[in-house]
């Protein structure tokens, strides 16, 4: 199946206060209709205990049109754009029940033994697996590599509680938005819906570690939040707002 569609509702869990899809609820929407896209192949959650394998994000790249109430009815595409021998790139698309369309994503995986705790090359079998869909969501290629801003404001610590981890037995990956969103100060952004999300992730962070999250504030307008490891000064991740 090159291409998948299904439909999806949107929960309670999905939506910010004001009843609207959140930017996290759509990256979790995403990052589910991925994780059915690759059970397919035989490489999804439920394949673990064979394979062992399971996928990491390592990049984001998030535009949102419009933001649907909860109980509305979505309709989410997503393919595999480009497989090299270590990364797959994937695109997700959203469309409402009216079809209009509520958000497109591309994003950067890898594989990841859970039971080695390290990345894993993809195999000839794999590339062989999983068919590629020519097909781009954006103009331009992301930015893969987003750059540490030169000033930012320290803002909190906060230590990786269990409610944090989830199978990959390190923090998931949309969890860091919820650290970012705590960085932004709400007296210079009062709705916290941003329109263009971008996430690089770096480095894993696990039960028991200690977070250091920094905030700066660019002229033209862009909120960039760094994640960082306390004690050693490790890059976890940066995002970027706007």
């Amino acid at each position: 199946m090159d291409i998948l569609t299904k439909k999806f509702e949107v929960t309670f869990s999905d939506i910010s206060e004001n009843n609207e899809l959140s930017n996290k609820g759509v990256l979790r929407l995403m990052q589910e209709i991925a994780g059915i896209h690759s059970s397919i192949f035989g490489y999804g959650l439920n394949d673990a205990h064979k394979t062992h394998l399971g996928w990491v994000i390592l990049n984001w790249k998030l535009k949102v049109f419009s933001r649907p109430r909860w109980n509305t009815v979505l309709t989410i595409t997503t393919w595999s754009r480009k497989i090299t021998p270590l990364y797959v790139y994937r695109d997700i698309e959203i469309y409402d029940d009216k079809n209009n369309l509520v958000a497109i994503a591309t994003s950067k995986w890898i594989l990841y033994d859970i039971y080695k705790g390290s990345l894993c090359k993809i195999s000839s079998e794999l590339r062989e697996k999983f068919p590629t869909v020519n097909r781009s969501l954006f103009d331009n290629e992301f930015n893969e590599k987003l750059k540490e801003p030169d000033k930012s404001e320290f803002v909190y610590e906060y230590k990786i509680q269990e409610r944090d981890i989830d199978t990959n037995h390190h923090v998931n990956n949309i969890n860091y938005l919820d650290y970012a969103y705590e960085a932004i100060p709400r007296k210079d952004f009062f709705n916290l819906n941003f329109s263009n999300v971008e996430i690089m992730y770096k480095h894993e962070a696990k039960l028991g570690d200690i977070i250091s999250v920094f905030y700066s504030h660019t002229a033209d307008g862009e909120c960039v939040v760094t994640i960082k490891d306390k004690e050693k000064n490790n890059l976890h991740a940066i995002i970027k707002l706007s």
